[in-house]
C-alpha cells in the first residue's frame, strides 16, 4: 500500500490542506482543499471544521483513504506547545477558546489515531519552500512571512535554528526584537502598513491589499509608504543578514504580494553588503502544508527510534503490584494491610470511575506520563461512547526561561549539589489569569484539566491524584523521561536532583498537603499500565490507622562508587546481578514511599502523605518541634567487599539553616551492623593537625590528583560488630570498607562534605564532586587526640535487666537530638510509647512479631526497619524464635 503524509495550514480565517506523496514529497494536487474558520468560535467549531475539511480531502479523484495516511503535520500560529500539542493561543482574538486544550488528541481521534505533529506556522512555511520553492537547495537561508503578524525562520541545509547566536536571534524569533519605537512585529505586519495609513486624513482601510491597489495607480501617498516600509526592512535586516550571511532571503505572507513596489529598492541595497539573493516564495499557501508534511514524515521516524528508549534507568525491579505471601527473609516491598476491595486495578476499572462525572481535575507529581494516560483513557472511553476534552494546567505555566530566573536564588549557582530551600509556592509557576482562561468545553460529556497542579485552576469537579515514588521519579530523569517542573530543559542528573530536592519536591509536597483534605481518587502511577487507585477516604483512613500501629516504609536501593556486596547477597527482592548496592534507603522519608494492600494489591503512596495527615499521631511530643519532618533516618551504608566512604563531615545547624535553608542539621551514628577483616572506621583528628595545614593538604591533594596522606591527619578504629560510632555535625569521618553501617540520624541526608575522596571516579566515569571549603567551614578541630573515644564512641550500659530481657542505653552525644537503646530478648516484652515514636530494627535473630494495642499483627524481619507511632501507645514484641540470640534497636527523639 502506496502511503501519503496529510499537511494541515492553520490560518486566521480559513484552514488549508493537501496529501503529500511519501516517495516524492510532491503535494498531490486534486487533494488541496481549503475552508473557512471561524477562529473566534468555541473551540467545538473548530474541530468540526478541521473534520470538514479531512472529508473534503478524503474525497478526492485519486481514491486515497484514511488509511493511506502515515501520520499528519499541521501547521499551527503560536504561542502553542508543539512537542504535546496543547495550545498556549490567548489574548489574541484568535483560537482563544483553545487555551490548554489537547488538540493533538483531538485531531488523533478524526483520522482514527494516526500520529499527529505540529510546527510553528513560519517554520512550516519556510520548510515547504526549502524543500520545493524558493529556497530549494540553499545551504543557508532565512524566510520571512509578512502578514498579520512578522514570522521569521532561520534555515541550514533545511534545520531550523534555535538556538541563539551566529546571527540567529533565540528561538529564531525576529518578531520581538526591539525596533525604533516598538518591536519589529510592530514595523513588519499588516497593522503597520493599516495604522500608518489610517493616520492619513483619507479614506480607512483594512488591509495592505487595499493599499497596494493605490499604489499601483501611482498614489503618492501608498508609494510613499511602501518606501517607508523598504527603508524600515533594510535598517532592521541588515545586522542580521550581515551575520548570518544566508545564500538566500525569502519573503511570504500578504505583504510579499505587493513586492513589486518594495523589492528592488530593498535587493539593491542588500546586494552593498553581500551577495544574498532575495526572492518572493513560489508556494504560497501550500508552502506551509508541504512543511508541516516534511516535518511529520521525520517525526514519525524519531518517534520510531524513541519508542524503543528505556523509561526509567536503573538494574533495579519495578516494585510489584501484587503481595507475594511466601515465606522470606527479607521484605522489600512492605505493606499495611486495609482490608478487602480498597485497592483497583487497571484502566477500564478507572474509566468506570471517571465517566461518572462531567468535569475531572487530575493533579498529580513531576514525572508522571501524562500523555500515557491521555492515550490510554481517552482510548477506552471513547470505546464506551464518551466524548472527552482534554486540558492541560501547563498551558497557564510560566516560561521555562522565566522560571530560572524566578528560580535562581534557590539553586546555588554552579555548585552541582546544593542550593537552599525555596520559599516559593506551585501557584508562583503559574500565570494566575491564564488559570482562569481554561474552562470546560459544555458541549462534550466530560472535561478533563490534568497535570501538575491542575487543582490551581479551581474546577468544579472532583479531584484525582497521580503519585510517583521519588525513586521511580529519579529513575525516569535519569533515562531522559522526566524533567525539572516547569522545565523544557534537560540538565545533567546531579542538576536535576538539586532542583527537585531544593525546589521541586518542596513546592509539589505543600501543594500535596494542601489538597488532601480533598483528594476523591489516589492513583500509584509507577506502572503505567497498570495503574492502581483507591478512594480518597480509603487513603485518609489508612493512614489513620498506620498512624495507631506500627508500618514499614518501602526501602530501596542504589549503587555506589564504594559500595558493597552484602546487601544484594543477604536481601530478598533484589536484583543480584548488580555490580554493587551502596545504600539502602530504609527510613530516608522524603524519598521512602508506604505501601497499602488490598486482595494482595499493592498500592505505594509517598511518605509525606502519612506526615501530612497524622504528624501529630506520628510523633507524639516532639510534633510542635518536627512538624512534617520525620526527624529519624536509618540506611544502610554497604562497603562488604567495596571502598572506603570519602572523608568528610556535616553541617553545624546555623551553617545549614543559614546556607541551605533546612530546619535542622545532619547529625549521625554508625552502628556496625556487621563487619569482616577487621574493618576500619575513620573518626576524629590526630592530636597536633592544624587547620591551615589540613586545608593545604586537601587542595593540594585535589590539585596534583596525588593521595592524601589520612592517617598523617584522621585517627582510624577498628570496627566490631555492634559497636556505635558518634558523629555530630562538624566532626570528620568515613567508614571504611567491609563494613555494613546502619546510619542511625538525623533526617537530612544530601548534605556531606566530601573533602577527600580517594582519587576514584563516580560510576559515570566522573570525578565525584569535593566540597573542601564547605567542609572547613564546618570542621571541629577540638575533636582530635585522646577526646575522640570517650566523646565519639558509644559506651553501653544496662539500664534494665529482667529474665525476658536486657535494655542497653546506647549514649549518643549530647548534641545529637535522638537517644538509641538496645534491646536483648528472650521471648517477649510489652512496651509503652510514653507518646514517643519508636524506630526499630532487629539486628541480629532471625524475626519477631509486633502487636499493637489496637490490634494490628505484623512480622518484621532481620535488617528491617519499622516505625511504631506515638499514638499506638502501647504494643508487645514476641521472639519467633527464643534459642537464637535476638538483638534490637530503638531510636527515638530526647
Amino acid at each position: 500500500m502506496k502511503f501519503y503524509y496529510l499537511g494541515v495550514d492553520i490560518g486566521g480565517s480559513h484552514i488549508s490542506g493537501a496529501l503529500i506523496d511519501s516517495e516524492t514529497g510532491l503535494l498531490v494536487a486534486d487533494t488541496y482543499q481549503k475552508t473557512l474558520l471561524d477562529s473566534n468560535g468555541p473551540c467545538h467549531t473548530f474541530f468540526t471544521g478541521f473534520k470538514y475539511l479531512i472529508e473534503k480531502i478524503i474525497d478526492n479523484p485519486s481514491h486515497i483513504t484514511l488509511a493511506q495516511i502515515a501520520a499528519v503535520g499541521v501547521s499551527m500560529p503560536g504561542p502553542f506547545n508543539y512537542k504535546d500539542g496543547i495550545s498556549e493561543i490567548n489574548g489574541v482574538k484568535k483560537y482563544d477558546s483553545l487555551f490548554g486544550l489537547n488538540v493533538k488528541q483531538e485531531i488523533k481521534k478524526i483520522v482514527n489515531n494516526v500520529p499527529v505533529y505540529f510546527l510553528n506556522d513560519a517554520e512550516s512555511f519556510a520548510m515547504g519552500e526549502y524543500s520545493a520553492g524558493a529556497a530549494k537547495q540553499n545551504s543557508r537561508s532565512i524566510v520571512l512571512t509578512l502578514g498579520t503578524g512578522f514570522g521569521s525562520t532561520f534555515l541550514i541545509n533545511g534545520s531550523v535554528q534555535s538556538i541563539e547566536g551566529k546571527g540567529v536571534p533565540p528561538n529564531g524569533y525576529l518578531y520581538n526584537i526591539p525596533f525604533n519605537n516598538g518591536i519589529a512585529d510592530d514595523y513588519f505586519s499588516t497593522r503597520w502598513f493599516v495604522q500608518k495609513w489610517n493616520q492619513l486624513n483619507r479614506e480607512k482601510v483594512q488591509t495592505v491589499k487595499e493599499i497596494t491597489a493605490l499604489a499601483d495607480h501611482n498614489d503618492t501617498d501608498a508609494l510613499h509608504l511602501f518606501n517607508e516600509f523598504s527603508e524600515n526592512f533594510i535598517q532592521f535586516m541588515t545586522p542580521w543578514i550581515s551575520n548570518f550571511q544566508p545564500e538566500s532571503l525569502v519573503l511570504g505572507g500578504g505583504i510579499a504580494k505587493a513586492s513589486h513596489h518594495f523589492l528592488d529598492t530593498i535587493n539593491k541595497k542588500i546586494q552593498e553588503i553581500n551577495t544574498t539573493k532575495i526572492h518572493i516564495c513560489k508556494l504560497w499557501d501550500k508552502a506551509a502544508i508541504i512543511g508541516a508534511a516534511i516535518n511529520a514524515s521525520n517525526s514519525l521516524k524519531n518517534q520510531d527510534l524513541e519508542q524503543n528508549k528505556e523509561w526509567r534507568k536503573t538494574q533495579q525491579y519495578l516494585a510489584p503490584e501484587k503481595k507475594v505471601n511466601n515465606e522470606i527473609t527479607y521484605d522489600a516491598y512492605p505493606s499495611f494491610p486495609l482490608g478487602e476491595n480498597k485497592i483497583k486495578a487497571g484502566i477500564e476499572e478507572f474509566a468506570t470511575w471517571i465517566e461518572q462525572h462531567k468535569n475531572i481535575t487530575i493533579d498529580g507529581y513531576v514525572g508522571v506520563f501524562w500523555d500515557h494516560l491521555i492515550e490510554k483513557l481517552d482510548q477506552e472511553l471513547t470505546k464506551r461512547g464518551k466524548t472527552v476534552r482534554w486540558f492541560h494546567v501547563d498551558a497557564a505555566m510560566k516560561s521555562s526561561d522565566e522560571l530560572d530566573e524566578m528560580l535562581l536564588p534557590y539553586l546555588g549557582g554552579d555548585d552541582p549539589l546544593f542550593g537552599k530551600i525555596t520559599d516559593k509556592d506551585l501557584i508562583d509557576w503559574f500565570d494566575t489569569e491564564k488559570l482562569k482562561l481554561i474552562k470546560p468545553d459544555t458541549s462534550v460529556d466530560i472535561n478533563i484539566i490534568l497535570g501538575c497542579g491542575a487543582s490551581l485552576a479551581q474546577w468544579q469537579a472532583p479531584v484525582v491524584y497521580f503519585d510517583l515514588p521519588k525513586n521511580e521519579l529519579q529513575f525516569r530523569a535519569r533515562a531522559g523521561m522526566a524533567t525539572n517542573l516547569g522545565s523544557k530543559n534537560i540538565i545533567d542528573n546531579r542538576r536535576t536532583y538539586k532542583r527537585f530536592f531544593f525546589v521541586d519536591w518542596v513546592v509539589l509536597n505543600k501543594h500535596k498537603n494542601e489538597i488532601l483534605p480533598v483528594i476523591d481518587l489516589i492513583v500509584d502511577e509507577q506502572r503505567p499500565d497498570n495503574y492502581l487507585f483507591m478512594t480518597g477516604d480509603e487513603l485518609r483512613s489508612g493512614l489513620s490507622q498506620m498512624a495507631k500501629n506500627v508500618f514499614r516504609p518501602r526501602p530501596w536501593f542504589e549503587p555506589g562508587a564504594w559500595g558493597g556486596t552484602w546487601m544484594k547477597e543477604q536481601m530478598e527482592g533484589l536484583n543480584k546481578e548488580v555490580e554493587n548496592l551502596a545504600w539502602s534507603f530504609e527510613l530516608m522519608v522524603l524519598e521512602n514511599g508506604i505501601m497499602f494492600e488490598s486482595d494482595q494489591y499493592l498500592l505505594e503512596v509517598s511518605f509525606d502523605f502519612l506526615m501530612f495527615n497524622n504528624h501529630k499521631e506520628v510523633l507524639g511530643d516532639c510534633a510542635e518541634r518536627f512538624q512534617y519532618d520525620f526527624p529519624i533516618r536509618f540506611d544502610f551504608l554497604d562497603t562488604f567487599d567495596g571502598g572506603n566512604l570519602s572523608i568528610q563531615c556535616h553541617p553545624t545547624p546555623e551553617y545549614i539553616k543559614e546556607n541551605f535553608g533546612m530546619p535542622f542539621t545532619q547529625d549521625e551514628t554508625y552502628y556496625i551492623l556487621d563487619c569482616k577483616n577487621d574493618p576500619l572506621v575513620y573518626l576524629g583528628f590526630q592530636d597536633g593537625v592544624q587547620p591551615e595545614e589540613f586545608h593545604e593538604a586537601l587542595i593540594q591533594s585535589q590539585k596534583e590528583v596525588k593521595e592524601l596522606d589520612v592517617d598523617k591527619y584522621i585517627q582510624k578504629f577498628t570496627a566490631k560488630k555492634h559497636d556505635l560510632f558518634l558523629i555530630p555535625s562538624g566532626t570528620i569521618h568515613a567508614s571504611g570498607s567491609n563494613n555494613l553501617v546502619l546510619e542511625i540520624s538525623s533526617a537530612p541526608y544530601i548534605f556531606t562534605f566530601k573533602m577527600y575522596d580517594w582519587l576514584r571516579l563516580d560510576l559515570d566515569g566522573k570525578p565525584r564532586p569535593i566540597n573542601i571549603e564547605h567542609g572547613m567551614k564546618n570542621l571541629n578541630f577540638e575533636r582530635k587526640g585522646a577526646t575522640v573515644v570517650p566523646e565519639l564512641i558509644s559506651a553501653p550500659y544496662v539500664i534494665a535487666q529482667t529474665e525476658e530481657y536486657q535494655l542497653e542505653h546506647l549514649p549518643t552525644h549530647p548534641e545529637h537530638f535522638y537517644d538509641v537503646h538496645r534491646y536483648t530478648l528472650k521471648n517477649e516484652i510489652h512496651i509503652s510509647t510514653t507518646n514517643k515514636c519508636h524506630v526499630w530494627m532487629l539486628i541480629e535473630g532471625t524475626s519477631v512479631i509486633i502487636e499493637t494495642k489496637n490490634g494490628i499483627r505484623q512480622r518484621f524481619n532481620y535488617a528491617e526497619t519499622f516505625v511504631v507511632p506515638a499514638s499506638a501507645e502501647s504494643y508487645t514484641i514476641y521472639n519467633e524464635n527464643p534459642n537464637q540470640k535476638t538483638l534490637l534497636i530503638k531510636a527515638f527523639v530526647k
